[in-house]
């Protein structure tokens, strides 16, 4: 038996903390697809659309491609792009007969008029698919999944790896689950609990041994058990004011053999190791580090450059990407041989494509959309050397034959540092996005990304040193640096934990063992 399977895509993760709102023109810098272009430009690529194109010639479905809309981190979603969206899907789905639905989400999006957009957006699927159909579909492992959505959804699959190296991996997993629900052979369902927590499982770093790896074995062991069809850690993601953010535990099982009660206690049991394990995060260096930090690299005695991640303008958190305070640092001490990238200035790029190849000039650079953050704009004087459409194909490991573009894009030369200038934000996760304005980045001694973590997969490989430096953007690791007003409280570590144990009604010191009952982690 064929079965018709239908897939869609509206992906993007929200900061809201952002004066930037996130419409039609930021999806299309990244993908928004329609139809059949789908599986032209995703087939055979490391993604969750490419991993269900996998799954439809592993099972014989018939694939009902409708939209695939992805964008970089950013603001909240526009209505008139969530309205596009819908329509888009409505029109696709008009008068298909389906078997099950497969959704790409990222799972801490926010829309301008729902701060859970993949619960908003499911409630649309199921007006147009019903309430019984068998729904799958992936999640980041930064999302912030909430409770209530296990009523709208039967199977839920989040990434394991950070960088997100398994996005067609996760696609297998949930797809294979998915074809044994449309064959009657189980009954999926979902449990979800979240600790009191807004940041936890070390962000969800995989890349060395640490607490997501230690919850990820947790994990496995109950989905071993009778009955347990997957299981997700979920890291959560604090650039998001609203009730539901932070950390969750996620629980895929069959309802022929597993009671719901029971679905419910393991992912509190699951809370409960995110709990105790709150204060095993990886420490980011300040930026008065710096100067010590390049002083002590020994340059071309190494084998690769120094690696420095701008933390806190991250685009891919949804920070600006236009941050000056690691720049003007490495100016001030005054580094050669040096690569920064991509400062998002689309001003000073169209001015600098206008002036030409080789022209040499003074710019206000960085910081044009709230100058109060990441350093301030700074005038430099520097000589264009290289001019590019900026679009390229990810070359991997994430999003692996994938296109995307930085939009018009320069190589501005100043003091010794290649600066990357782009006209839209992409986090530096690959090597092809320097390359577009001529950066080989195994050349340099000092390169400099402004990305958190999916920078080690591309340029791990070639660094002789990786070190984190959190400045003054906007997605700080200084979480008292933000101003919530929306979170569900108290919540760690904005509360302590006499206050939590307090609104748990558990007595004074509860935390100190293993089997602590907290509002939230087991459903009391």
């Amino acid at each position: 038996m064929s079965f018709r399977v239908a897939v869609l895509e509206f992906n993007q993760e929200t900061n809201t903390f952002s004066k930037l709102t996130t419409g039609f023109k930021a999806f299309e810098a990244c993908h928004y697809f329609l139809g059949e272009q789908i599986e032209r430009h995703c087939r055979g690529t490391n993604s969750e659309l490419g991993g269900f194109i996998d799954c439809c010639d592993r099972y014989g479905w018939q694939p009902v491609y409708t939209v695939a809309a992805r964008a970089e981190p950013g603001g909240r979603i526009e209505e008139a792009m969530r309205q596009r969206f819908v329509a888009d899907l409505a029109q696709a789905l008009e008068g298909q007969s389906l078997d099950g639905v497969f959704i790409v989400f990222h799972g801490a999006m926010c829309t301008e008029t729902a701060d859970d957009a993949q619960a908003q957006l499911l409630e649309v699927v199921r007006g147009l698919v019903g309430p019984d159909l068998p729904i799958a579909a992936t999640f980041d492992l930064h999302a912030n999944s909430a409770p209530e959505m296990a009523r709208l959804l039967h199977i839920a699959v989040s990434f394991r790896t950070y960088p997100h190296v398994d996005m067609a991996e996760c696609a297998h997993k949930a797809g294979a689950l998915l074809d044994r629900a449309m064959r009657g052979e189980i009954r999926p369902a979902i449990a979800i609990r979240q600790p009191p927590m807004l940041n936890g499982c070390n962000d969800g770093r995989t890349t060395h041994a640490c607490a997501m790896t230690e919850l990820l074995e947790i994990a496995d062991e109950i989905a071993a058990s009778e009955g347990m069809l997957a299981t997700s850690i979920n890291a959560g993601f604090y650039d998001a004011d609203i009730v539901n953010t932070g950390p969750s535990a996620v629980i895929c099982y069959d309802r022929n053999r597993v009671q719901p009660a029971v679905a419910e206690a393991q992912a509190g049991r699951l809370c409960r190791e995110i709990w105790d394990r709150r204060e095993h995060q990886d420490v980011q260096l300040p930026l008065a580090a710096l100067p010590a930090i390049v002083a002590a690299h020994p340059g071309k005695e190494r084998h690769g450059p120094l690696v420095i991640a701008d933390f806190s303008d991250n685009p891919g958190c949804g920070a600006y990407s236009d941050s000056t305070c690691v720049l003007s640092a490495l100016l001030d001490i005054g580094v050669s041989n040096a690569a920064f990238g991509a400062l998002c200035d689309p001003d000073v790029a169209a001015e600098l494509i206008a002036a030409g190849m080789g022209a040499t000039r003074e710019v206000t650079l960085g910081c044009k959309i709230d100058p109060s953050v990441g350093g301030g704009p700074i005038t430099v004087t520097g000589r264009v050397q290289a001019i590019s459409h900026g679009r390229i194909v990810f070359e991997g490991p994430m999003f692996q034959g994938l296109p995307a573009t930085m939009g018009p894009s320069v190589r501005f030369h100043v003091e010794g540092i290649d600066i990357l200038i782009c006209s839209e934000r992409q986090q530096m996760l690959d090597r092809n996005l320097f390359r577009a304005v001529g950066i080989e980045p195994s050349d340099y001694e000092i390169v400099v990304v402004k990305s958190q973590q999916h920078f080690r997969a591309a340029f791990g490989p070639i660094a002789s040193e990786i070190v984190e430096i959190d400045g003054t953007g906007l997605s700080s690791a200084n979480i008292g640096a933000r101003n919530f007003q929306r979170v569900r409280r108290p919540v760690y570590p904005l509360d302590g934990e006499r206050e939590i144990v307090a609104d748990a009604g558990a007595p004074d010191g509860a935390f100190s063992g293993g089997a602590t009952v907290v509002k939230g982690v087991m459903g009391t």
